[in-house]
Order: structure tokens, then sequence, then C-alpha cells
């Protein structure tokens, strides 16, 4: 069976569609008076940039002032339903709103789904699916309860009611649980604490627990639906979880770990703006495509920027809120590479990978890689808006610093910013949103468009001599 239902519609084709149906309504919503708390019409292309972000829940914005200064309660909310829309997919809950109201789907339409949600099992993707919204539900519940202490510190007491307490709780907790990365925090600071006008209010442990909190959520959304679902099916001993599941529990654990060392060791024994040990655990999370930051990537060294940088091109894992080329790519060729320096298969946890699996994640990782160069190339040639200069920006890093380092934040979704996007010209702004778009549904969902045309080697009925040439 092809991967197009009975009307010819490719599954893929229908993804990338809802996404853009949704990004432009939210475009339209966020143009408009009530929405922005200038009460005037807002320009198109910084609401075309927030819709992106949100939506690919990346955290981006062109907003200079940030979004709790520049968009009105209603405007918040159209963001947040964006952000919850992008981190599950339009179509996750399309379905699940369809099978309340309908028992049973036929075989091809489970198929069908199963194609759009990226799930193995069609048999069982309706179950699937209820899962997937259950998980998100509790984990954005019990969210923003663990959120809702925090908040109370910041706004009891400081001119705010629980209204404010309540709201900001569900706001950063959907925000981060999808990595989305956007705050509520007045200005730029995101969850930078010296100079915030809400964090300052909290407490030393209390600002260590809310931004604890923050990172669990941030790790349970970019951790893969099924590997949540594997782990709580207690029926199951750790021996019989999934290969996929070991894999990126594995992989996650290792970047997460060597990502705090390796920045903290760059960046916490230099003369100013050292990092602290908290501040490197918190940067090693983010990158896994959330977007909050503790510390300044301005103020982060070459080498925290570059390591910042691979933390943010992996990203999370397949099935997950998070985008990057995942960390099951990442294992893939590693293990590869490994297994051919010893001569072995491709293996681990006594199971074998075909070729296949190996050339996807290779070419994943080569378009990426084309990607983000091609995007910096254009990017620093068109330059920043003619009306300002690198100065105005008020960043010490270099216009190429600042470049790369976003580039590869929005193609990882991720939405940690040196500081420069609202100094941008609208070209590349553009690319920022597309980068974004890509990034978040991943080059190779944009080849299966072609699916049909790519397996015609199945279909032939002979084989060709296999020869092999010089390589290196």
């Amino acid at each position: 069976m092809g991967t197009k239902n009975k009307k010819g519609i490719n599954p893929y084709v229908l993804v990338i569609l809802s996404f853009l149906v949704v990004i432009l309504i939210g475009s339209i919503l966020l143009i408009m008076p009530w929405t922005q708390k200038s009460g005037q019409w807002a320009s198109y292309i910084d609401a075309l940039v927030a819709s992106f972000s949100a939506t690919c829940v990346t955290g981006i914005t062109a907003y200079r002032n940030g979004v709790a200064d520049t968009l009105t309660f209603g405007g918040q909310i159209v963001l947040l339903v964006m952000i919850q829309i992008g981190g599950l997919g339009f179509i996750t809950i399309l379905t699940f709103i369809i099978t309340i109201f309908k028992q049973r789907l036929e075989f091809r339409d489970r198929y069908f789904i199963s194609q759009m949600v990226n799930s193995t099992n069609f048999a069982d993707v309706v179950m699937f699916v209820r899962k997937i919204i259950l998980i998100s539900f509790i984990c954005e519940l019990v969210g923003t309860l663990l959120y809702f202490p925090a908040f109370y510190q910041v706004f009891m007491g400081h001119g705010g009611n629980v209204g404010d307490v309540l709201w900001y709780s569900i706001f950063h907790s959907i925000s981060s649980f999808n990595n989305a990365g956007f705050d509520l925090m007045h200005g730029t600071l995101s969850y930078i604490r010296e100079g915030n006008e809400l964090l300052s209010h909290l407490s030393n442990g209390m600002y260590i627990y809310f931004c604890s909190v923050a990172m669990g959520l941030i790790i349970l959304g970019g951790i893969s639906f099924l590997v949540i679902i594997d782990i709580f099916n207690f029926k199951k001993k750790p021996s019989q979880w999934r290969s996929f599941t070991k894999a990126v529990l594995i992989t996650t654990a290792i970047l997460l770990v060597s990502g705090a060392l390796l920045i903290f060791l760059t960046d916490g024994f230099k003369g100013a703006n050292r990092i602290t040990p908290f501040q490197a655990i918190f940067q090693s999370v983010t990158c896994r495509t959330a977007g909050f930051s503790t510390y300044s990537q301005d103020n982060l060294s070459i080498a925290g920027k570059a390591i910042s940088c691979f933390l943010m091109m992996i990203g999370g894992s397949p099935l997950s809120t998070a985008g990057g080329i995942k960390t099951t790519t990442l294992f893939m060729i590693t293990l590869a590479s490994l297994s051919y320096f010893r001569g072995n298969k491709v293996s681990a946890f006594k199971r074998s990978f075909s070729t296949t699996m190996i050339v996807k994640a290779l070419v994943l990782l080569i378009l990426a890689i084309g990607v983000l160069l091609i995007s910096y190339l254009v990017i620093v040639t068109i330059g920043l808006d003619p009306q300002y200069k690198m100065e105005d920006t008020g960043v010490v890093s270099s216009f190429n610093e600042a470049v790369i380092f976003d580039v590869f934040s929005c193609f990882g979704t991720v939405g940690l910013s040196i500081g420069i996007e609202s100094y941008l010209p609208v070209a590349t702004k553009i690319i920022f949103c597309l980068l974004m778009f890509l990034g978040r549904l991943g080059p190779i969902t944009f080849f299966q468009i072609f699916q049909n045309s790519m397996d015609k080697e199945d279909l032939k009925h002979y084989k060709l001599v296999e020869e092999d040439i010089l390589i290196g």
C-alpha cells in the first residue's frame, strides 16, 4: 500500500499544510490591535516570526520588549494555543477529536493517520494518539502545580494576584513541556535572575526549584512519548524495553552530562561572567530545544557557543515535542562508526540494524549541515538591517558568531539567541522562519513526499552488479 489515501492525499503533505494553516491563522490574529498592548496594528513580519516560532515550538521572536510587554492576555492565549498545537501536532489533536465521536476507524484511515503521526504501529494508532494527549495533559497539569509555589512567591505581596499566579504557571508549564522557550518575564531576560523584576523576588532555594521544574518538563517533553509509554508499562522490565527506548535514554544521559561538564569547563573558569555549575546544567538541558536561559548566551565563550550549537543541532528524540536531528540519529551514526572500526556488524541491545537505518541517519546529518551552512552564508551576505549597526544591538559577540548561533537555534527549534533578531532585515527573518519550519518537521518529512519515487528500487525485477571504488 502506498503512502496516499483513497483520494490521493499524501499524509506528509497534509502534515506540512496543517502546520502552515495554523501559522497563517496565528499570524493574522497576532497583528490585530486586540492582541497588542499598544492597541495598534502590529508589523506582519514580526507577527509571522512569532507565529512560526510558536507553532514550531522555538521561542525566538522579533519582539524587542519580550512577549509579556508586547502581547495582551488575548495575544498570549493565541500564542499558547499555537505552542500546544505545534508541540503535539495539529494532526494528533485532530485525530483525538475525531476518535471521540467516531468509535471505529477503518484500516485505511488508521494507516493514513499512522503515517501522519509517525507511528510504526497503525493497528493501535488511535490508542497511541490518546496516550500522547493524556501524557501531555498530565505532564502540563503537574507542571502547573509545581510552578504555582514559585509564581506565588513572585506575585503575592508584589502587586500580583492569584489569577496572575495561575496564568503564569499554566503558560510556563505548557511552554516548558512543549520545549517552546516562550516566557512571560518582562523584557528578554528569560530565566536570568539578575535584573529580572519578577524572578528577583524569589529566594535562592525557590529560584533553584523554579529552574529545576523547568528542566524536568523540558526533558520529559523532549524524551519521546514512546519512551514514556515504554517506561510506564510496568509489565515490562528495563531489559524488555524497546531498543529505541534504550538508545534514547543512553544518548540523552550522555548528552546532558557531557554537555554540562564541557560548558562548565569552557566558561566556568574565565575571568568575568563565569557560568556556575547549576547554570551549566541548565544550559545543557535547555539546548535540547527548549530555549529558556539562566545565563546570557552573548557571554558564552567561542567554545561554549560551539558546544551549545552541537547540542542544539542534535535536539531531542523522535515522537516528542523537540526538534533537531534527534538523539537516535546521533546514536545510529556513532554506533555505525564504532562498528566499522571494530569490523563488526551494526548492532546493539542484542539487535542488528539495517543499512537503510544507517543511510537515513547519514542523509539527515548531511542535509542538516547543508541547510545550516547555506543559511549562514546567505544571512551573513545580507547583513544587518541598513538602519542599524552592530553597536546598536548591544551584544558583545561578533555578527558572524551571532548568526551562526541563531541559525543553529532556529533549525534546532531551540530559541536561544545572542539578541540580534529585531535588528535583522525582513529577508533574514523569513529565512529564520523557514529554518524553524524545516527544523520542526524535519528534512526527512519533506523527502517523504516523494517516497513513492524513492522506493522504485524495491519494485525492480533485476539487480545491478556491485562494484567498490576507492574512498578517502
